[in-house]
């Protein structure tokens, strides 16, 4: 898989993807909220491949759902609190056991000050935070486009289908923060090839 285009490795992903109901439902539920520039990303979508082609339950050892959108109008933690609030409590109502992560990705430099007292560049939209999170298998999103599936995943999905591991090393990321990823996701999913940072 890891050898085909990727056209058709983005039309398998989808067909996978949506064999996974429950986030299905979730996605759904957020295109109806209007977030703007949203994607539910990383380990939920990933994730769902590899217990796919493990013949396991899809959602098996996902621990979360990151929801990520981008409005440089509203920085308010507030706003990131109201999504929160209605997802969480549809997730809870639907009696799906995840974890809710919202996140506005216009809003990240302020949060990393904040949290770790480091100074960041705004991110200009989503797909500019997705571009430079730790791991290529990590930088992916989905979100509906017209009620399709559209994948945003700039480093492809090779990496995805191969179970490598493998660093996106800019300024803001730094190997202690890659370890600690790969360590967890080692811990959950087997036969994984982990490219030293």
């Amino acid at each position: 898989m890891q050898y085909e285009t990727l056209d058709n490795q983005i039309k398998q992903a989808v067909l996978i993807l949506e064999k996974n109901i429950e986030l299905m439902n979730i996605l759904d539920f957020i295109h109806k909220l209007n977030l703007p520039n949203f994607y539910i990303a990383a380990g939920s979508v990933f994730q769902t491949i590899w217990n796919y082609y493990d013949n396991k339950p899809l959602n098996d050892k996902i621990k979360d759902i990151d929801i990520i959108y981008y409005n440089k109008e509203d920085l308010s933690v507030e706003t990131d609190m109201k999504y929160y609030n209605l997802i969480n409590d549809y997730c809870i109502k639907q009696g799906y056991n995840y974890e809710i992560d919202v996140s506005n990705e216009a809003r990240m430099h302020l949060w990393k000050k904040e949290k770790f007292n480091i100074d960041v560049e705004q991110y200009l939209n989503s797909e500019d935070a997705i571009n430079k999170w730790i791991a290529t298998v990590h930088a992916i999103g989905i979100t509906k486009d017209n009620n399709n599936i559209k994948i945003y995943a700039p480093y492809g999905l090779s990496d995805i289908y191969s179970r490598t591991i493998r660093p996106i090393k800019h300024k803001y990321n730094t190997k202690e923060i890659y370890d600690k990823k790969a360590k967890s996701w080692s811990e959950r999913f087997s036969n994984l090839n982990i490219i030293e940072w």
